[in-house]
């Protein structure tokens, strides 16, 4: 029977990650296991080129890789002239210059790297999806696109505000630009507000779990987001959080579902 280890918002700590999949058992060589990353896979950690090397020594068949909005940027950054200063805050140049070794100080030669061309190759192939769904769950990055009303909100769903957003009933056939914008939403917010009606739980990463703990259970004792990001799981609002914050934590979360729990 087939495994799955569904994990988000890696942010370039490969330590962590190799340490936790391996604490839940995760075999590459196994035919049976597949891993699923719910976004964010580079920026923040040092250790980009070590998790490239890994994720692309796992058999095509067996990763399922979701867009999250750091993919978004990562493609955005190389496509520029120079950077702009939530580039180097986000830590995407960092990403930049560990995929290339460190061996470029001139940001032009960087992005001219022949490595760097294979990635951006990379993230812009098929291979990289907006989300994966299956008999009960979704797989995205941090919520699926929502009606937006254009006279309340004109940007995007990064917002506090959920009262500008209503459920899309065809959210599947939203643009590319929609889903990249539902990739900065705050999943918690969006769940409380009912915004889920799809009938299926939303797995996603994108926003630390303590932040889901704190605002959607009734807690006598508050999640420190620096200490404490376990997976988040509610029946209720339909909806499950996978963000450890390990630039902060130095943890990462994988959640395991055989295929007949899917």
């Amino acid at each position: 029977m087939k495994k799955y280890f569904i994990t988000s918002d890696i942010h370039s700590f490969y330590t962590p990650f190799i340490k936790e999949l391996n604490r839940k058992g995760f075999d590459i060589e196994n035919e049976e296991h597949i891993l699923v990353i719910c976004g964010d896979l580079f920026d923040r950690g040092n250790e980009s080129l070590k998790l490239y090397e890994f994720i692309k020594s796992i058999p095509k068949s067996r990763r399922i890789l979701i867009r999250g909005n750091h993919e978004y940027l990562f493609i955005d950054l190389l496509g520029k002239d120079l950077p702009d200063y939530y580039d180097h805050t986000n830590g995407t140049i960092r990403t930049l210059n560990d995929l290339t070794n460190n061996r470029y100080g001139n940001f032009c030669d960087l992005i001219t790297d022949k490595k760097l061309h294979n990635v951006k190759k990379w993230f812009l192939s098929d291979e990289w999806i907006d989300y994966y769904e299956t008999n009960k769950y979704i797989f995205t990055h941090a919520f699926i696109p929502l009606n937006i009303n254009p006279l309340s909100y004109t940007k995007h769903m990064y917002s506090v505000d959920t009262s500008f957003l209503s459920f899309k009933a065809n959210w599947r056939e939203s643009t590319p630009k929609e889903f990249e914008n539902a990739t900065w939403g705050c999943p918690w917010k969006l769940a409380k507000a009912g915004l889920n009606k799809t009938g299926k739980t939303i797995v996603c990463g994108h926003w630390h779990t303590a932040d889901f703990y704190n605002n959607l259970k009734n807690l006598k004792v508050k999640y420190d987001l620096y200490e404490n990001n376990p997976i988040f799981i509610s029946k209720r609002y339909r909806i499950i959080g996978l963000d450890a914050c390990t630039a902060a934590t130095n943890k990462v979360n994988v959640l395991v579902f055989n295929e007949d729990e899917l």
